[in-house]
């Protein structure tokens, strides 16, 4: 069975995001499964996914990656670059946020979402105080 590798990666994340735009991890896990693609690796749990995900940061840099939140049992998903306004909209949705790669390490710069424009309607009416 093969390792995945950065390579291997990017093949899973560009073919699954013919029909999501935005992968998440349980999708890759899947896609390594059915691959024959050894996403665990020794050691730590999925060790071989996190060390080619960031060997893909380190080299190409051909995905953007999207995280659910601080803790470690966060959701984590990747996007090819070409497919990033529709990921970054999804994620949105979703509340996840994009992570930074500083050159060392994953930056998960959490920040607030914009917010949907209320639709266009009549001016509010304003109280008066004066009214007796």
């Amino acid at each position: 069975m093969r390792v995945i590798t950065a390579s291997l990666l990017v093949e899973a994340v560009t073919e699954l995001s013919k029909s999501s735009p935005l992968v998440k991890a349980k999708d890759v896990f899947a896609w390594c499964q059915r691959n024959g693609v050894d996403y665990q690796g020794e050691g730590l749990l999925h060790q071989a996914l996190w060390d080619a995900d960031r060997d893909e940061a380190r080299g190409q840099r051909r995905l953007l990656r999207f995280k659910s939140g601080e803790c470690k049992q966060s959701r984590v998903g990747w996007t090819v670059i070409a497919r990033g306004p529709k990921a970054r909209d999804a994620a949105a949705r979703l509340g996840w946020d994009e992570m930074f790669w500083n050159g060392d390490q994953w930056e998960w710069l959490h920040g607030p979402h914009p917010k949907a424009v209320p639709p266009v309607g009549p001016a509010p009416v304003r109280e008066e105080s004066a009214w007796g």
